[in-house]
């Protein structure tokens, strides 16, 4: 077993591994290889392998400043998309963390300040000071 993990390791000594271009050519090929399932068209197939290929070897070389640059040129053509895709998966998480919390919460506004607070609902009539103006006020949860 440590001749196996020895070997793995001597393997990979020295290699460039995965990074945000290598993700995203395994996602595009695995994409590819799924369209082949469903399609059995033999260009897709070959593209996914392409890609497969081309990821591997990205993965095993050693050529570590030329991937390097190639990552970089690629995180800066892709800067705009991935923001766009990050804002949209942050608002998706928010929406679903709320959804969550009515179930779990009574959310409510101060009637001063109009500030957000929170409450665990079936609490009946409970007293809220206000975090940020100091105002106490009864509210039923």
């Amino acid at each position: 077993m440590n001749d196996l993990r020895y070997n793995f390791t001597r393997l990979f000594d020295g290699r460039t591994g995965l990074d945000t271009l290598s993700k995203t050519t395994a996602k595009i090929g695995l994409i590819l290889f799924l369209l082949t399932m469903l399609t059995h068209s033999n260009i897709v197939y070959v593209l996914a392998l392409i890609f497969a290929a081309y990821t591997a070897w990205r993965v095993l070389s050693r050529n570590y400043q030329k991937r390097y640059s190639e990552n970089q040129k690629f995180l800066s053509m892709t800067s705009g998309i991935r923001r766009r895709y990050n804002t949209f998966a942050f608002d998706v998480r928010n929406c679903i963390t709320k959804a969550r919390q009515r179930k779990s919460y009574v959310v409510f506004k101060c009637p001063n300040c109009k500030q957000k607070h929170r409450a665990p609902r079936g609490r009946g009539k409970i007293q809220v000071k206000c975090r940020n103006c100091r105002t106490l006020f009864i509210k039923k949860v």
